[in-house]
């Protein structure tokens, strides 16, 4: 129950219309009604029905209703299950990913002081180029 406080909602199970009084909200009355009142509507569906007295038909109703509770109740158990898998692999994701940004971060360093000293061996080889102290091959250079 809410902690609405109580008041009169009237609801139509069966073809009767019944009062109750609940701190629930009326949406929520007028659904759950709506539902028994199916499932009522369902056990007039069933030729057999008409033969059976109004105690094992409650009875039936009750099982049927009960049925549909404990479904949903293991469904929802299930998704419970498949939803805690869901979060430890994503935690699992998580840590994965913030060592691969480490690792990533710790190679963009090593390309950038890789790249600075490239950049100095051009420079240094420019200048000597330049300066004609650099000693050309004549020959192609190969391995046997």
């Amino acid at each position: 129950m809410s902690n609405n406080p109580e008041r009169k909602v009237d609801v139509v199970i069966g073809g009767k219309v019944i009062s109750l009084i609940s701190g629930e909200e009326e949406a929520h009355l007028q659904r759950v009604a709506r539902y028994v009142d199916s499932k009522i509507e369902e056990m007039k569906g069933v030729n057999s029905a008409s033969m059976i007295d109004e105690r094992v038909r409650t009875l039936l109703l009750a099982l049927n209703i009960s049925d549909d509770y404990y479904k949903a109740a293991d469904r929802l158990a299930r998704l419970d299950v498949e939803q805690e898998k869901y979060i430890t692999e994503n935690g699992r994701l998580r840590q994965e990913n913030m060592l691969l940004t480490e690792q990533y971060a710790a190679l963009q360093t090593e390309y950038d002081r890789l790249k600075a000293e490239h950049d100095e061996y051009l420079e240094v080889f420019g200048s000597a180029k330049e300066e004609n102290n650099v000693v050309q091959l004549n020959r192609k250079v190969g391995y046997r």
